[in-house]
């Protein structure tokens, strides 16, 4: 067993252990060194690393470590906000009295609750109500997933990535839930036909198709907007409107009633 050790800042985490799971990683875990983090990636055999290689990568010989178990350990569950339990497939925990419990497979990637966004728009969620979501750029599906957990009757999952509508559909069966997912973004979607409208992509993408959000959102119905820095928040008021701002770190949510 051989390990692959990156350095990386806190930012891009998320996105380096996807692109490590896509490549046969069997284990992964973290180690906080201030300003950046260490990944470390257990693999059989040595691989070509030029893909990581911004992220100084070296390898190291690994004999005893339990892989299953450092990654275990490496994602614990936890409350998001007041209302969500986010917890493995493997952990045992009691759902805390109040919350809702939605149970995610870290090992499928493709988000995994950790990024401050994810976090965001999960406790904007447990304060919006509505019977129809639609999550746009869902990833992994907790958002909507999350949502159905809340009291909606429905959550379209969409997503223009098929690896990653492969992800939420798994994730939608480990929660018992039929999945909702659809290939492509907002335009899939009637319009004024949904009461929250979730997007946690990028403050770019976000701009980009902020017709289309408008569009499907019910009037006095709620958007979500998140997955951009505190750079970004001006131009996204700007082109939505006013509303709730919460952040984690330099990151942002913009929720407000249509």
């Amino acid at each position: 067993m051989f390990s692959l050790h990156l350095t990386c800042p806190p930012h891009q985490v998320e996105a380096v252990s996807f692109e490590l799971w896509e490549a046969g990683t069997v284990g992964i875990r973290e180690e906080d060194r201030g300003a950046t983090v260490e990944i470390i990636a257990a693999f059989e055999e040595i691989l070509v690393s030029a893909q990581f290689s911004q992220f100084d990568p070296h390898w190291e010989r690994e004999d005893e470590t339990d892989w299953v178990v450092v990654t275990q350990d490496s994602w614990p569950a936890r409350e998001v906000g007041e209302r969500i339990f986010l917890a493995p497939v493997w952990n045992q925990q009691l759902t805390p009295a109040g919350c809702v419990r939605v149970i995610h497979n870290p090992g499928l990637a493709s988000g995994t609750g950790e990024h401050p966004c994810t976090q965001l728009a999960l406790e904007s969620l447990s304060q919006c109500e509505g019977d129809v979501v639609v999550d746009v750029g869902t990833g992994s599906g907790i958002l909507a997933i999350a949502a159905l957990r809340l009291g909606a009757s429905l959550a379209a999952a969409l997503d223009m990535d098929l690896a990653s509508l492969a992800t939420a559909r798994e994730n939608f069966e480990l929660n018992d839930f039929a999945a909702t997912v659809a290939q492509g973004s907002a335009e899939c979607i009637a319009s004024e036909s949904a009461d929250i409208v979730v997007g946690n992509i990028s403050g770019t993408v976000l701009l980009s198709i902020a017709d289309e959000l408008l569009r499907i959102c019910k009037p006095g119905g709620w958007l979500i907007l998140t997955g951009f820095p505190e750079s970004e928040l001006a131009a996204i008021q700007g082109m939505f409107g006013s509303g709730e701002v919460t952040e984690i770190n330099e990151w942002r949510c913009l929720t407000l009633r249509m």
